[in-house]
């Protein structure tokens, strides 16, 4: 181990406490200086994005009893009915859906609009293909026990005419 005098020592302090002291200030420097204007919003935009914000908003509420009404009539549709304008008013539902997002297409948020009719509407294909193999399925096991009948009462009539 060196031993050091008082007066070096003092110098290696010194040494260190400005070290210390200038990483500080480039630290310091780095995080909380501003370094451009990007961070200036004028009263303008400030506004124009508020008015932004609003209209979105009021667009939400407009079109929420339309989003939930689609999805009741999703809900409640049966493939087994013949009523083809239950059908049509489901796919004119999630057009006008569709169409809120196609007039402000540039806004990021109205996406959501999109998402939602495109989801509506693979929720409604999907149950109207389940219900319709559904009824499909019942339909192809009262076939196969009318089957099963006939052939009893074939094998039943076959049988007593050998007699």
């Amino acid at each position: 181990m060196i031993k050091l005098s008082i007066k070096e020592r003092r110098e290696q302090f010194l040494f260190f406490i400005g070290i210390f002291l200038f990483t500080i200030t480039l630290l310091s420097y780095g995080l909380f200086h501003d370094f451009g204007e990007g961070r200036l919003v004028s009263k303008q935009d400030l506004a124009e994005q508020l008015s932004k914000n609003a209209e979105f908003e009021n667009d939400v509420k407009d079109q929420r009893d339309i989003v939930d009404t689609t999805y009741k009539q999703i809900m409640n549709f049966d493939p087994g009915v013949q009523a083809v304008f239950l059908e049509n008013d489901i796919k004119n539902s999630l057009a006008s859906i569709k169409s809120i997002y196609q007039r402000k297409a540039s806004d990021a948020r109205y996406k959501s609009f999109l998402q939602v009719s495109q989801l509506y509407s693979d929720l409604f294909y999907d149950r109207r293909e389940l219900k319709g193999n559904n009824t499909d399925i019942e339909q192809l096991s009262k076939s196969l026990e009318d089957c099963k009948l006939s052939n009893r009462q074939l094998k039943q009539t076959i049988g007593t005419q050998n007699r």
